[in-house]
């Protein structure tokens, strides 16, 4: 497994790194970390150039470095490197042109699958390039969960992620120490991939599990109850048992309901386009949108995806 986790510095990133590294750790996961800086004038380039030749030597920074150092502290400090930073004399050290980023290497701090990435340019361009090139498996972001317009621009860059991405995505935003697992199906092939994902992910951080399926109108209750079911017949074969709900009405409002409840929402991409989920509305996306805890949409690896329009 290949993770790549998204920090801009704010605290919510950095719960997710957090969260992010313990996962990783109990999944044997190889982990970057990806901060996506603006992009810099022509002056300030130069200056940037000669700071990172002396960087080695003096004790300088550049825009950026401070967020992926801190990072790596986290990391540190949920246990997924074998050695604590601040126990290692270190000193850093930059290439450029990897993979279209530059990364940074702490030289001497253990030389785990830890990779620190640094990108400039559009935020969401950036994470879907990095992600495409690094072949990655999941994408982790964070986000602050808050209601009103500000919520609108944060989440709109972790939206359109999880709608381009090549690979799977966790949203995270209102971390709780729990993980109460909400696995969501109707019964399709996507949907079966999401509880495979989901349960795997469930059994290695030890939390319980809810299968929920949401019959749009009552007449449907019995062909939801049949989704559930056959979900719990794959978790059992997985050795996790796991309670069933069934909810009628709009899926989106229910799952959102019944997420109050449960710590994290587990659920496949949508296989309609992206063009279309924008106009017609997607039910992952909503959820991850309005909900209260954590999203992991789960899809297959595919191909690059052209951006949309912002």
């Amino acid at each position: 497994m290949k993770f790549l986790m998204c920090t801009d510095g704010e605290e919510d990133a950095e719960a997710a790194i957090r969260f992010g590294g313990r996962l990783a750790k109990e999944m044997n996961a190889d982990v970057s970390v990806l901060h996506v800086r603006r992009p810099i004038s022509s002056s300030e380039r130069v200056q940037l150039t000669a700071t990172r030749k002396k960087l080695s030597s003096w004790d300088l920074d550049i825009p950026g470095v401070d967020y992926l150092t801190r990072a790596r502290e986290i990391l540190d400090e949920v246990g997924l490197t074998q050695v604590p930073l601040s126990k290692e004399k270190h000193s850093r050290a930059f290439e450029g042109g990897v993979q279209g980023a530059t990364e940074l290497y702490l030289v001497g701090a253990g030389g785990e699958n830890v990779r620190l990435r640094l990108r400039e340019g559009d935020p969401v361009e950036q994470i879907l390039e990095e992600a495409q090139v690094g072949d990655y498996d999941l994408i982790i972001l964070g986000s602050h969960g808050r209601q009103g317009i500000g919520s609108y621009f944060v989440g709109s860059t972790a939206l359109r992620v999880a709608d381009l991405a090549a690979c799977s995505v966790l949203i995270a935003k209102n971390i709780r120490q729990d993980h109460n697992f909400l696995l969501c199906t109707d019964g399709s092939e996507l949907a079966e991939k999401a509880e495979i994902a989901g349960a795997e992910m469930a059994r290695v951080l030890g939390a319980k599990v809810t299968v929920l399926s949401v019959a749009e109108e009552e007449s449907r209750r019995e062909e939801a109850l049949q989704s559930a079911r056959r979900a719990e017949m794959i978790l059992a074969q997985m050795g996790i048992e796991a309670k069933l709900k069934v909810r009628v009405g709009p899926p989106s409002q229910e799952i959102i309901a019944e997420a109050k409840d449960h710590d994290i929402v587990v659920m496949g991409a949508s296989g309609s386009s992206a063009v279309r989920k924008f106009f017609l509305g997607s039910v992952p996306l909503k959820v991850m949108e309005y909900g209260a805890c954590p999203v992991l949409i789960v899809r297959e690896k595919r191909g690059k995806i052209p951006l949309q329009a912002g």
